[in-house]
């Protein structure tokens, strides 16, 4: 990875460094294993059971995204699961304010890691 390429991922809430030392500075192993976010379901799983209003499969994919990202050091989306996650364990699904940030941050994520 590249200087560019770092300071991208960083200025958008990625922890990089963090990261790299999980997958033991395996930058190539990092790298794919990102690529899977493209296919990973558990955003859209998230969405449908919110308008379901299936707490549970919620809360499953909420969990479920929130460590692959942490795995992932995509903090910015880990920071926005965190609370939801907490709502949807106590099945409080009022968390249509923290879905819409959710959504806008997994756009952009998804784009970024797009280019890659």
């Amino acid at each position: 990875m590249d200087s560019n390429e770092k300071e991208m991922l960083v200025q958008n809430g990625f922890d990089v460094d963090g990261a790299m030392h999980r997958f033991l500075n395996n930058e190539a192993l990092y790298k794919k294993c990102m690529r899977k976010y493209l296919d990973d379901t558990n955003f859209d799983d998230l969405i449908a059971a919110v308008n379901e209003g299936n707490c549970n499969e919620a809360f499953k994919a909420a969990h479920t995204m929130k460590g692959f990202v942490s795995n992932l050091g995509i903090d910015c989306l880990y920071h926005i699961l965190i609370p939801m996650v907490d709502k949807l364990r106590v099945q409080d699904m009022n968390i249509a304010d923290e879905l819409k940030v959710l959504e806008e941050v997994h756009k952009r994520t998804y784009k970024i890691i797009e280019t890659l």
